[in-house]
């Protein structure tokens, strides 16, 4: 699936384990294209596929998952998590993963909290710039498809 400035999930895949390997932080702003930009008329993937991308670099980072764990299609779009559901329901419980990650603040907290950057006010939000709870999970987890994800 190409959408945005071009990428496939398994291109994204494959640099976050070289970077991961490399001990390099990867930080990830969802493309938002600005009218009468000259990228104004792209596309911005849609919010599963965002919401996948954003589970599936914090489960390399931080739960370092076997590259064999993440199925993609002939297409390179990532249709499955071969991973324990308690993990993915932990790492979608904590709410971290969702939330804008670059630029790391004194304590390593998120620093740079830029609302609006990736999206669109009347818009769902794309990176959280702030720990997303109840509600905001819930919609994380309508977003993300998780029947479809986890399918046996």
């Amino acid at each position: 699936m190409l959408v945005g400035l071009g990428e496939s999930d398994r291109d994204l895949v494959e640099i976050f384990y070289d970077l991961k390997d490399r001990e390099i932080f990867a930080y990830l702003f969802c493309f938002n294209p600005e009218p009468d930009s000259r990228m104004g008329g792209w596309l911005k993937s849609n919010i599963t596929r965002w919401r996948t991308i954003q589970l599936v670099k914090t489960l390399i980072e931080e739960y370092n998952i076997d590259k064999d764990q993440i199925a993609l299609d002939s297409t390179g779009a990532i249709v499955k998590l071969k991973c324990p559901e308690s993990l993915i329901t932990e790492v979608v419980e904590k709410g971290v993963a969702f939330m804008t990650n670059g630029c790391p603040g004194e304590s390593g907290e998120p620093g740079c909290t830029r609302p609006y950057g990736s999206y669109r006010p009347a818009e769902p939000y794309r990176d959280y710039p702030f720990l997303p709870e109840g509600p905001d999970l819930m919609e994380i987890r309508n977003q993300l498809q998780l029947s479809v994800l986890l399918q046996d």
